[in-house]
């Protein structure tokens, strides 16, 4: 099953709490369950989530995760890890991870249990997706309070290089679909840009590669069952399902498309 949800209908989820500097950090979801409770605890590193994570049983697929982040100026959000991976994506503003400075369009992937940040914005605030090929609903495990939930193991963090999408202008005029690589590692973990010319079309790669894919419709506007989804639209292509066929509107289309690593066990 694909999972797709378009920016103007994600936003009506749009809710914000409040970060321990006192601005505030908006979050609106678009598919999956719920990452974390809606409260302002959730966004306090003295504070340790109360859920608890189970990980998912021998044949138990859960579903996947994608949410929009706002942090305004003065909302830090504190080192921490998470149970499962994912990557961040990057879409307006700046600041950084950790000491690493980010601007649009730039992903990042975390391997569960990976510790990274503080995510810190710039005067001008900090907009990113995060997104999962398996849900975890516990949210934010800040350190060094949730420190002995860390599992012990390998620890894994890639930020890639930038990739920028195209002004309306260049993407009207393209006349045929190009891949950009932006990473590619042996296990699957993958990031690219498929640029789509106007009316045209581009297949995505076999998401079997990987553990799946995320996208993100970052300019321009696909069809996908008879619904158009612009700008800052999201999906998630199990790796079960065919390669996604990506056929562009009339202004033409860019789609990050963000692939998990395969399972160690693999």
């Amino acid at each position: 099953m694909i999972y797709a949800t378009a920016a103007q209908a994600a936003a009506a989820t749009r809710f914000s709490r409040v970060a321990p500097e006192g601005g505030l950090l908006w979050r609106t979801d678009y598919f999956g369950p719920p990452p974390s409770p809606k409260g302002s605890n959730s966004v306090d590193p003295r504070a340790m989530g109360a859920l608890e994570y189970l990980p998912p049983g021998p044949d138990e697929v859960r579903p996947p995760q994608a949410f929009l982040v706002e942090q305004e100026m003065n909302a830090v959000v504190h080192p921490h890890f998470h149970f499962v991976d994912q990557f961040q994506v990057v879409v307006e503003g700046g600041g950084a991870i950790g000491r690493h400075a980010v601007q649009p369009i730039m992903a990042h992937f975390a391997g569960a249990n990976t510790a990274y940040g503080p995510i810190t914005p710039g005067e001008a605030g900090l907009k990113y997706f995060t997104l999962r090929a398996s849900a975890d609903g516990t949210g934010a495990q800040f350190l060094p309070a949730a420190k002995a939930r860390m599992a012990r193991g390998p620890k894994r963090y890639v930020l890639a290089d930038p990739v920028l999408p195209s002004t309306p202008a260049a993407l009207a005029g393209r006349r045929e679909a190009l891949t950009e690589m932006v990473l590619a590692e042996p296990d699957g973990l993958a990031i690219l840009m498929l640029r789509i010319p106007p009316h045209g079309q581009a297949t995505a790669p076999d998401p079997s590669r990987g553990a799946g894919q995320s996208m993100l419709v970052a300019a321009g506007a696909i069809r996908h069952q008879g619904e158009m989804l612009g700008r800052l639209s999201a999906l998630f292509i199990p790796r079960d399902e065919a390669p996604f066929l990506a056929e562009a509107g009339p202004e033409g289309a860019e789609i990050l498309v963000l692939q998990y690593p395969r399972p160690e066990r693999e």
